[in-house]
């Protein structure tokens, strides 16, 4: 059997990964190649009398501007990902997780030989938080305290848990589990 050093080892991580880094590039690519057309485009048709392709042209460039920046994040948080993926291993936690307040859910990481709590904040678009919902038990790779990838058991899919930086709410957030 083969010694897992890195949670970068494991088959459904790669795969988990593969599958957000081009959701993150294909966001990246199309939102700058429509950014960077949308107005050669519309130009062209208003000098050629269309002016209503240049009006649809420039909403849709605000459009591919958004899908830049979204891209551009997911890209940043996948090349973080793969960091951590590849220096930490996956670690089993027993989880809380309260619901979504102003961000997203609130992970709550207890390490089974301690009594510390971790908690970490989901950054996904609320379409994947049923991912760390109804689960009793999540990987984390990572420094609990600091952010890492958070997985349910088996590697994937792959969300990023980030530290909560306000001191009085991740505070709240680790008594909430000890009342």
């Amino acid at each position: 059997m083969k010694k897992v050093r890195n949670a970068w080892q494991h088959e459904a991580t790669q795969r988990s990964f593969g599958r957000y880094g081009r959701s993150a590039l294909v966001w990246f690519g199309y939102g700058m190649l429509g950014t960077l057309s949308c107005p050669w485009i519309g130009i062209t048709a208003d000098e050629a009398g269309l002016k209503w392709l240049g009006s649809l042209l420039a909403v849709l460039w605000v459009l591919f501007i958004g899908a830049a920046v979204l891209g551009g994040c997911l890209v940043f948080n996948a090349a973080r990902m793969l960091h951590r993926l590849r220096r930490y291993s996956w670690k089993p936690y027993s989880v809380t997780v309260l619901p979504p307040g102003w961000g997203g859910p609130v992970v709550q990481l207890r390490p089974a030989d301690s009594s510390a709590v971790f908690v970490q904040s989901v950054v996904a678009l609320n379409f994947r938080w049923h991912h760390v919902a109804e689960v009793a038990t999540l990987w984390f790779c990572g420094v609990p305290g600091q952010g890492g990838v958070l997985a349910r058991p088996g590697g994937e899919p792959l969300l990023w848990g980030r530290r909560i930086r306000v001191f009085w709410t991740r505070r709240r957030h680790e008594r909430g589990l000890r009342q």
